[in-house]
C-alpha cells in the first residue's frame, strides 16, 4: 500500500526538482516534462499544484527568497553597536549564499529574466525592497546613535544592494580573477568606512 504524502511535502519534492531542472537547463528550456521526471511524479502532479511553469518559477523564487531572510534572521545576534551589526549582517548574508549555491545560482536565472517579464519584475522588486528595508533600519540606528555619519538611510541601503548586486552579477558572468570572500571584505571594509562617524 502507498501513502499519500502531505501537500507540502509534495510541494517541496517538486520545488527541488524544478530548481536542479532551471538550473540545469535555464527557465525557457526546463519543460514541467522534466521537473515531473526529476519529482518522480506525473506532470499531472505538477500542475495539482501549480497551474503553470511560470507560477512554479515564481513560487519557487518566493520561497528560496523568504527562506533567505528567516535563515539571515535566525543567525542575527544584535551587536552592541550598529556598525558590528551591519558587518555581521553582511557577512551572515553572505555565508548563507556560500551554504547555498544553487539558489543563488537560480536567483540569478530568476533576476535575469525581470527585464522582460512584468510578474518575475514584480518579485525581484519585492526582494529588492525587503533587503534595502533590512540595510536602512541597522543604517538609521547607526546614525540615531551617533555611529554613523548624518547619511540618508534609505540612499545609503540602495548603494549597499547595488554593491552586492555587482558582486552577484560579476561571480556568475566572468571567469573571476579575485577570491570572492577577500574581494567582499574590501567591498565592506571601504564602504564602513566611508559611513562611520571620525
Amino acid at each position: 500500500m502507498t501513502t499519500k504524502k502531505a501537500p507540502e511535502l509534495r510541494k517541496e519534492e517538486i520545488f527541488n526538482a524544478a530548481l536542479f531542472c532551471f538550473n540545469q537547463k535555464g527557465y525557457y528550456e526546463t519543460s514541467i516534462d522534466d521537473i515531473a521526471a526529476r519529482a518522480g511524479i506525473t506532470k499531472g502532479g505538477i500542475y495539482h499544484h501549480f497551474n503553470s511553469k511560470k507560477t512554479l518559477f515564481i513560487d519557487l523564487f518566493h520561497t528560496v527568497a523568504n527562506r533567505y531572510f528567516e535563515s539571515l534572521k535566525l543567525k542575527i545576534h544584535q551587536p552592541s553597536n550598529a556598525s558590528s551589526h551591519m558587518q555581521h549582517l553582511v557577512k551572515k548574508s553572505n555565508e548563507i549564499f556560500d551554504e547555498n549555491m544553487d539558489i543563488l545560482k537560480f536567483c540569478f536565472e530568476f533576476m535575469s529574466l525581470a527585464s522582460r517579464d512584468s510578474e518575475i519584475r514584480l518579485a525581484v522588486t519585492d526582494f529588492y525592497k525587503n533587503r534595502v528595508a533590512i540595510f536602512a533600519e541597522t543604517l538609521s540606528d547607526g546614525v540615531n546613535r551617533g555611529m554613523f555619519k548624518d547619511i540618508p538611510a534609505d540612499a545609503v541601503a540602495r548603494s549597499l544592494y547595488f554593491l552586492s548586486m555587482g558582486f552577484f552579477l560579476t561571480y556568475f558572468t566572468v571567469d573571476i580573477d579575485f577570491d570572492p570572500m577577500t574581494q567582499h571584505t574590501i567591498n565592506m571594509k571601504t564602504f564602513m568606512e566611508g559611513i562611520k562617524k571620525q
